[in-house]
């Protein structure tokens, strides 16, 4: 078994699949051989999207409401979307064809899945891949997505309420011996568990979003919660907030990890620089680390000083760029120095 890494250690995480071009891999043999590199570079874990229709940059920016430095082109005519795996069945290639690295879900999205079925599934992976798994979940968000496969679309108020209630029912049937839960969207009644989860007392949960009711509901039931693309003093803000509600409710603010995702890609290149940012611009400018590997360093020191010590990279075209390579050589082996 994999321990989860201990808040104070830095943590390296590897994200194999967004909803944007550019950032997914989505044939698995490519899938496959980008894990075991990362995990021959000492990335921690490799974590994918729950998603089903891929975006454009720019679409991307528009419907998950991110706010970049311009505003995102009209979006295209006809489909962009682009091979993209399903999180859980390709998890469960990779608990076979990876030996360390921790297997997480960023995130997925609640509605998808009836909660005590999914405190099932990941509880079977954990056991399959000896407790490497890490659970992240969100309220959802992609509108287009959830009418296009016929699901409903609740409104936000109703779909980050269900998404407490599913990380109460989720904890229940991890670790009780006769799960019970009556809540507003979902109840249980002897959700059995057999086999639970490897982990103890249950495999980490997370909660991916950026509202400050989201962070409120993962100080109550969750051990991280992960925010894209944030500037370093944005962090520090939330950390401080995050501390503040812990200690409200005398839970130890260590407990609870601030994660951040955000785009990694090491080049000396000015030209090659350029081109990310133009190809990436409806991400926020805060959201992109590129330059020397020297001058990445320097970026994610910042957020370590801001109390980031979990990140998920997510690198452009890993799977056939050098970025991974020169990110497992030149960058992973300072984290620990970095945050000393």
């Amino acid at each position: 078994m994999t321990d989860p890494v201990p808040p104070d250690r830095p943590h390296a995480g590897l994200i194999l699949a967004l909803t944007i071009r550019g950032l997914s891999v989505g044939s698995y043999p490519d899938m496959a051989r980008v894990a075991k590199t990362a995990e021959s570079h000492g990335f921690g874990s490799v974590w994918l999207c729950d998603h089903f229709l891929t975006l454009s940059p720019d679409d991307y920016v528009r419907d998950a409401g991110i706010a970049g430095g311009g505003e995102a082109d009209a979006p295209a005519e006809g489909s962009s979307s682009i091979p993209l795996l399903e999180c859980w069945t390709a998890l469960s290639a990779l608990s076979r064809d990876t030996s360390t690295l921790r297997l997480g879900t960023s995130v997925l999205c609640n509605s998808y899945r009836y909660p005590a079925v999914l405190a099932k599934m990941a509880a079977t992976l954990d056991v399959i891949s000896d407790g490497r798994v890490d659970l992240g979940l969100g309220a959802g968000w992609f509108q287009q997505e959830f009418e296009a496969y016929g699901i409903p679309f609740p409104s936000t108020g109703d779909r980050v309420s269900a998404l407490a209630e599913s990380l109460q029912v989720l904890r229940s049937v991890w670790t009780e011996p006769n799960p019970q839960f009556h809540g507003k969207f979902y109840e249980i009644d002897g959700a059995i568990c057999d086999p639970p989860p490897v982990q103890r007392p249950h495999p980490p949960l997370w909660i991916g979003g950026e509202g400050l009711r989201v962070s409120r509901i993962a100080v109550q039931h969750a051990n991280g919660i992960n925010v894209r693309w944030w500037p370093a003093a944005k962090c520090a803000e939330r950390r401080a907030l995050l501390d503040r509600e812990c200690e409200a409710i005398d839970r130890d603010p260590a407990t609870l990890q601030l994660s951040l995702t955000t785009l990694l890609a090491p080049t000396e290149s000015p030209e090659a620089q350029r081109q990310l940012r133009a190809r990436f611009k409806s991400i926020p400018e805060s959201g992109l680390i590129t330059g020397s590997p020297e001058a990445c360093l320097e970026r994610l020191r910042e957020y370590q000083d801001a109390g980031i010590n979990h990140f998920l990279f997510t690198i452009p075209d890993v799977a056939d760029s050098d970025h991974l390579d020169v990110v497992g050589e030149q960058i992973l082996p300072h984290l620990d120095a970095l945050s000393a």
